[in-house]
């Protein structure tokens, strides 16, 4: 598909900053950190975690309480994945003024993506008069729908959460002006290791920035506040934190 360059200079997404893409990633996140050779406990998993971020210079808390491991955790299906997806990709047209509210809400019913939207969602798009301050939250479901493409394989890397996502060479979402069935079908969830991996280190990464922020001390690692919190939220939803969308919290 091609993109339209509006929605990315809006959002600040057509930087300079490589894509994250099957050839190419900005310091991977968990390639070559954790073991494939077995799965890992939650204990296991937060001492690879905190080893690796010490080594970036990021602060951890060794009573952060565990994540769950495979015996514990749940995770959303494919094809719930898949349609939030396309879901967070309409919004974000919305948002940035690239499509209207009234072409995406008859998209996603026409497509049967409406029960897919969240109450919350519903209600921005339903909105008659929208502002910058409706708009806003919404452009960060950027950071999510780059998570749940990465967690449906489109690409192999998250990008240590330094900088904004870059969307502008991808080549791989779901086309808006045609049946997004193929592309929801074609999607498969990776593997869940890599899922728990990402999850842990996000929510290390996400109380070390929360500790500078109350503490009033300098942001660790260049790290992105933003973006960091945007990607807890979208691997809770991934895990099922809650059940609901909008009821998905991002506790450090």
């Amino acid at each position: 598909m091609c993109l339209f360059s509006g929605l990315f200079i809006l959002i600040g997404c057509g930087t300079n900053t490589k894509q994250n893409s099957n050839k190419t990633a900005i310091d991977s996140t968990t390639a070559g950190i954790y073991t494939t050779d077995h799965k890992l406990t939650g204990e296991e998993r937060k001492n690879v975690t905190n080893k690796f971020l010490k080594q970036k210079g990021v602060p951890t808390l060794e009573h952060l309480p565990l994540v769950d491991d495979h015996k514990q955790a749940r995770f959303r299906s494919q094809n719930e994945v898949a349609r939030k997806a396309v879901v967070l990709y309409g919004l974000i047209f919305v948002a940035n003024k690239e499509k209207t509210s009234e072409e995406i809400i008859a998209y996603f019913k026409k497509h049967d993506l409406w029960k897919n939207v969240s109450p919350e969602e519903q209600k921005y798009l339903e909105k008659k008069i929208k502002t910058d301050d409706d708009h806003n939250p919404v452009t960060w479901r950027l950071e999510n729908l780059n998570v749940l493409l990465w967690a449906l394989g489109h690409f192999d890397k998250l990008s240590f959460p330094t900088t904004i996502c870059d969307f502008s060479k991808y080549s791989n979402l779901p086309n808006l002006d045609a049946s997004p069935t193929s592309w929801i079908n074609n999607s498969k969830l990776r593997n869940i290791e890599d899922i728990l991996n990402e999850t842990d280190l996000i929510y290390r990464i996400h109380w070390a920035t929360e500790d500078a922020r109350i503490n009033n001390k300098t942001v660790p690692a260049n790290l992105n506040p933003d973006v960091i919190m945007e990607r807890h939220f979208a691997l809770n939803w991934l895990t099922m934190y809650a059940d609901d969308w909008d009821d998905i919290t991002t506790d450090t």
